[in-house]
């Protein structure tokens, strides 16, 4: 059998194989789903750093020490954001007179990306268990073997603490036909979409239900208020994080004119090379080829980018910093992925924000923006003038969008909204894995109808109406 025909026969076995985990899980009462995820995310924690090093191994992309961070972080940050109480089950709500059932989405076919591989992973298998679905993962190709072994460790995690057989699973042979497949596929129920544009676009084409995101080209605008001490390190270490390869992270800096000689020197006291006009020139053509863009330097340290476009910077620099002059079609405008930073010396507000829109021509509509200023007015103004859903406010956007120290809902799947051509423009948590059924009771008295019939309906009577109508859905299926 050809490679093509063995990934459509691997996707009909994973899907088939998905549909009676999900069936087990929909029938699996909310607390042990809640308690397995519990048990598993604590017992992967300490397997971080191996997987944060074999993914910069078989990737070549970002820094081993921030994928560990990453790693840590959607272990323990998942179950204490969305893992607080059991989901999915029965909640009331007494003064609306509503009871609501909450009933998993089934099957979810699960996008994996190349620059958060296995953290990513791990942040949807936990909400997998604890909104009680079966997922299936199509890694991107580059981090495939990484992504298998977390796979499989999870899998037999999850089935020690009490999942059901094949609750998580992963294509092993990635094809694009076969991942279209998958999503197209009449069993799949939910489709989680993290990755680049043109594969989310597939997804929203399949048919079924999708949340998908879009990709980010993060301006930062530097005002004459600003601490451009903060605002510089702030914006180096953001890039620097993971090598840049976030699509939360800086792309280009519009700095005031007033500001630009103390944040450039800010940038340069924080370990950043201020590129000279050769230099941001050479950068620009290594990293945007003919226009295009060149996919060696995703994640790549500020040395081999450096070393590519001709020249050597030192072994403690984080940041290639090039500044030039824009125009609406400057290749600069577009998304970086690398510890590559844009600068533009700008007039005021307006004109920053002339400058951004030149960004969202060329991608990142509805992603994150950041703003470094003292006056409140200022950044409100900023967000209301452009479509970007995330604004940080002197901060790092590269984990502030995420909600690592911000008070935005932690995720690794940042949706971008209408702008984006996204299903949502928040962050997604748990709730979209999850529909709740709602049973409304009148809001007036009158006799023989009304409140009682709520507050007669017992916790027993309630558990027997799910496992008839989990019944009636196993069978419709």
């Amino acid at each position: 059998m050809d490679k093509d025909l063995q990934a459509l026969q691997e996707v009909r076995d994973l899907m088939l194989r998905a549909r009676v985990a999900a069936n087990e899980l929909s029938a699996m009462d909310p607390r042990n789903a809640w308690e397995i995820a519990h048990k598993v995310g604590p017992a992967l924690l300490p397997r971080a750093q191996y997987y944060a090093q074999q993914a910069v191994a078989e990737t070549n992309i970002g820094r081993v020490e921030d994928k560990v961070l990453k790693n840590s972080i959607a272990c323990e940050r998942t179950l204490q954001e969305y893992g607080a109480a059991p989901m999915g089950g029965v909640r009331r709500d007494e003064a609306k007179q509503l009871i609501e059932i909450g009933r998993p989405a089934g099957v979810v076919v699960a996008l994996s990306n190349s620059t958060s591989p296995v953290a990513t992973i791990i942040f949807k298998a936990i909400i997998a268990l604890l909104t009680r679905n079966a997922v299936v993962f199509s890694p991107h190709p580059v981090a495939l073997n990484v992504c298998g072994e977390a796979v499989d460790e999870l899998h037999e995690l999850g089935i020690r603490f009490g999942a059901p057989a094949n609750w998580i699973q992963m294509q092993r042979t990635p094809t694009l036909a076969a991942t279209d497949a998958m999503m197209r596929h009449e069993l799949t129920d939910l489709i989680v979409a993290t990755g680049g544009t043109p594969m989310v676009r597939s997804a929203y084409r399949s048919g079924n239900p999708t949340i998908g995101v879009g990709s980010g080209n993060t301006p930062i605008y530097v005002d004459s208020t600003a601490n451009t001490a903060a605002a510089g390190a702030q914006i180096v270490d953001g890039k620097h994080f993971d090598f840049g390869s976030a699509c939360t992270s800086p792309s280009v800096a519009l700095v005031h004119q007033d500001v630009l000689k103390p944040t450039l020197q800010a940038m340069a006291d924080s370990g950043a090379h201020i590129c000279t006009p050769q230099q941001s020139q050479a950068v620009t053509d290594y990293v945007y080829p003919n226009g295009g863009f060149n996919a060696k330097v995703v994640g790549r340290s500020p040395q081999a980018i450096a070393a590519g476009a001709g020249f050597d910077v030192p072994q403690d620099c984080r940041t290639l910093v090039c500044a030039f002059q824009p125009s609406p079609e400057h290749v600069m405008f577009k998304e970086k992925l690398s510890p590559v930073l844009g600068l533009v010396c700008v007039q005021g507000i307006d004109d920053a924000i002339d400058m951004a829109r030149y960004m969202l021509r060329r991608g990142g509509a509805g992603h994150t923006s950041g703003i470094h200023s003292t006056c409140e007015r200022q950044a409100v103004y900023w967000a209301g003038a452009l479509d970007y859903y995330r604004v940080v406010v002197n901060g790092i956007t590269t984990n502030g969008a995420t909600g690592t120290d911000t008070g935005l809902p932690y995720t690794f799947t940042v949706g971008t909204g209408y702008a984006g051509k996204s299903s949502m423009g928040v962050n997604m948590g748990a709730e979209p894995w999850i529909d709740y059924k709602r049973v409304a009771f009148p809001l007036s008295q009158s006799e023989g109808t009304g409140r009682g019939s709520v507050t007669d309906l017992s916790g027993a009577s309630v558990r027997q109406i799910i496992r008839e109508e989990i019944a009636a859905m196993q069978e419709q299926r």
